[in-house]
C-alpha cells in the first residue's frame, strides 16, 4: 500500500492587519525527506501516522509540509501557491491508496473563508471519491460542512493544551488501516451549536465547562464498540467564518444514524452549558492592583487580547504601561515584539543604559507605544525549547534582549511568540519563581505550562484582536443569531 502524507498547518486571524504571504509560506516548505525526517522524530500527528504506517509496512508518498506562523488571513498568492504545491505533488505520486493531512483547521485567505475545505476539495479531485482521505485537526479547528463533506474522516486532539497530536496521528493510521482491508467503513456526522467560545474557556481542566464535556464524549465512545472517533473541536473565535465556534465529528462503522444521534446529543449539550463560556475577565488596573498586592506569588498575569497563539501582533502594551503606572516591583513583561527596539538595545550593548519606545507599533488595537528607561541585561537569539508535553519543540523569537527598568524586566523580542511556560523565561535568565508577577501572553496554556511555577493566575481584559469579550470583535461572516453575540 502507497499512503500520501502532508500537513497544511495555517493558523489565521480574520481581524489581524498582518497577513501571511508567499514569502512566509516558501520559507516554512517541508518537502520529501526532510517531511519524513523533521517530521517523523517528533510528537505531531505527522509523526503518529508515519509509526503507524511503518507498522503497516505502507510505503509513504511525502507531499508537503507548510507551517508558515500564526498572523491574520493568508494572501490568496500563498494559499494557491501552497494548495498548487501539495496537489501537485500528489498527481505526481499516483496512485496512492489513501491520504493523510495534518491540518488547523483555521486557514482563511483573502477571498477563502475556508482554505481547509478549499484544499481537501482540491485533493479529492485528484484521488477520487474512492481513495480514504483521513485529516486531523488541532483542537481550535472550525470544523466547516465543506471539510466534513470532503474528507472520509476527520479527527481532532481530545486535549487543550494540546499534547495527543502523536496519538491522533496513531489513530488515524489504524481506520486507515480497516478502511484498506475492508473491515471499517467511516460514516461521518457533523453538528455546530448556535455557540461561538472565548479561547479562555476551552481549557479542559477539573471545573471548567469543556472538561464535562469532552468527558461526555470519551463515555458516549467507550459504550460503543461501532464508534470510531468523536471529536469536540472548541472553535478559533477570531477566524470569521460562517461556521466559527464548537463542533462535533461522530464518527461510526457503518452506522450514519447512530453518528448523527451522537453528534446532535454533544451539540444539544454544548448549547445546555453555553452561558458558562462566557468570560471571566478582569480590568487592566484592577489585576495589576491585585497582584502588587497579593502574597500569593508569583502571580501570573494572562494577556490572551494579544496571545502569540492567537495570530496578533504581540506588541500589546496595555500591561506593561499599567505596571509602570502603579510602580510594580519584580515584575518581568513577557514578552513585546518590537524588532527595532531590539536593533537599538543590540547597538547599544549589555549593560548599557537604553531609553526605547516599545510596541504598539502594528496597529492601534493593542495600546499606544510606552517609552521605558533601563539597562540591556540580556542579548539573546531568540532560541529555546519548551519543557511541556504540550506546545512541545523549539521556539524562535528572533533576537531577543531584556531591559531591566528597575524593578519591571521588559523582554523585547523579534516576532510575537506565545508564553506559556518556564524555559521562556529561565532561556533569558530570568528564574520566573523568584519574581512576583509575570505577564505572560497567551489564550489559555500558560495556566498549565505555569502551574509548576505560579500561585495566582489573573486574566486581564486588555485591549487586542483577541479580546475574550466577542462583543468587541468586527463579525461579519459568522452565522446569526450565535450566542453570546446575540441573546439567545
Amino acid at each position: 500500500m502507497r499512503i500520501a502524507v502532508g500537513g497544511y498547518l495555517v493558523v489565521a486571524n480574520s481581524f489581524a492587519t498582518q497577513t501571511t504571504g508567499l514569502e512566509q509560506f516558501q520559507r516554512s516548505i517541508l518537502s520529501g525527506d526532510d517531511l519524513i525526517n523533521k517530521m517523523g522524530r517528533g510528537d505531531s500527528a505527522i509523526a503518529g501516522f508515519l509509526r503507524g504506517a511503518q507498522e503497516q509496512g505502507w510505503k509513504v508518498a511525502p507531499l508537503h509540509y507548510f507551517f508558515p506562523g500564526l498572523a491574520g488571513k493568508n494572501t490568496d498568492e500563498g494559499h494557491q501557491w501552497a494548495m498548487e504545491t501539495i496537489i501537485n505533488s500528489l498527481r505526481k505520486a499516483q496512485p496512492v491508496d489513501g491520504v493523510f493531512l495534518q491540518l488547523h483547521g483555521t486557514a482563511a485567505s483573502e477571498s477563502i473563508a475556508d482554505c481547509d475545505g478549499d484544499l481537501l476539495r482540491a485533493l479529492r479531485g485528484v484521488v477520487g471519491d474512492r481513495v480514504p482521505v483521513i485529516a486531523s485537526l488541532d483542537g481550535h479547528a472550525n470544523v466547516s460542512q465543506l471539510m466534513a463533506s470532503q474528507a472520509t474522516m476527520l479527527i481532532g486532539v481530545k486535549t487543550n493544551p494540546h499534547y495527543d497530536f502523536a496519538a491522533v496521528g496513531q489513530q488515524a493510521a489504524r481506520v486507515m488501516a480497516g478502511i484498506l482491508d475492508g473491515s471499517l467503513q467511516p460514516a461521518m456526522a457533523w453538528a455546530q451549536p448556535e455557540l461561538v467560545a472565548p479561547l479562555q474557556k476551552l481549557y479542559i481542566a477539573p471545573g471548567w465547562p469543556m472538561d464535562h464535556l469532552m468527558r461526555l464524549a470519551r463515555n458516549r465512545a467507550a459504550a460503543n464498540a461501532r464508534v470510531l472517533d468523536i471529536s469536540l473541536l472548541g472553535g478559533f473565535f477570531v477566524s470569521d467564518r460562517l461556521e466559527t465556534g464548537p463542533s462535533v465529528v461522530a464518527t461510526t462503522n457503518r452506522e450514519a444514524n447512530l453518528g448523527r444521534e451522537i453528534a446532535d446529543e454533544i451539540k444539544e449539550a454544548c448549547w445546555a452549558r453555553r452561558r458558562e463560556f462566557l468570560t471571566d475577565m478582569v480590568s487592566v488596573a484592577d489585576a495589576v492592583r491585585e497582584a502588587i498586592a497579593t502574597d500569593e506569588n508569583p502571580v501570573v498575569l494572562g494577556d490572551l487580547a494579544d496571545s502569540g497563539g492567537a495570530g496578533t501582533p504581540g506588541d500589546g502594551t496595555a500591561i506593561l504601561a499599567e505596571l509602570l503606572k502603579q510602580r510594580a516591583r519584580d515584575a518581568v513583561v513577557g514578552n513585546i515584539a518590537d524588532p527595532a527596539a531590539v536593533q537599538e538595545a543590540m547597538a547599544a550593548g549589555v549593560g548599557k543604559q537604553v531609553t526605547l519606545t516599545v510596541g504598539g507599533k502594528v496597529d492601534r488595537f493593542h495600546g499606544d507605544p510606552v517609552s521605558i528607561s533601563g539597562r540591556v541585561r540580556v542579548i539573546h537569539n531568540g532560541i529555546y525549547t519548551a519543557s511541556t508535553k504540550f506546545n512541545f519543540g523549539t521556539y524562535h523569537r528572533g533576537p531577543t534582549v531584556v531591559i531591566d527598568c528597575g524593578g519591571i524586566e521588559v523582554i523585547l523580542t523579534s516576532r510575537p511568540c506565545l508564553v506559556f511556560e518556564p524555559n521562556h523565561f529561565r532561556s533569558l535568565g530570568i528564574e520566573p519563581a523568584e519574581r512576583k508577577i509575570l505577564v505572560c501572553k497567551a489564550e489559555l496554556q500558560h495556566r498549565a505550562g505555569m502551574a509548576t511555577v505560579a500561585r495566582t493566575f489573573i486574566d486581564v481584559d486588555a485591549p487586542g484582536l483577541a479580546s475574550q469579550d466577542l462583543r468587541r470583535l468586527p463579525f461579519k461572516e459568522i452565522r446569526r443569531p450565535v450566542f453570546p453575540l446575540d441573546d439567545i
